[in-house]
């Protein structure tokens, strides 16, 4: 763990596992979107992909 990584938000945090946590926990698209696009770890890509899908697949099931 980084001394910057107290001071930042969790899905900026230098461990891609606490990064992950912290994906898995959003619900905000556009920042979901960001993350898939441009972070550096490819798991953590990968499940900002999986929540994105996932909230999308929840709003489908409120809305029917």
């Amino acid at each position: 763990m980084r001394f910057q990584d107290i001071f930042v938000p969790r899905w900026q945090h230098s461990n891609p596992e606490v990064r992950i946590k912290a994906v898995n926990r959003m619900n905000d698209k556009s920042l979901l979107m960001q993350i898939a696009e441009k972070d550096e770890d490819e798991m953590v890509c990968m499940a900002a992909r999986d929540r994105l899908s996932e909230i999308s697949d929840e709003r489908v099931k409120v809305e029917t």
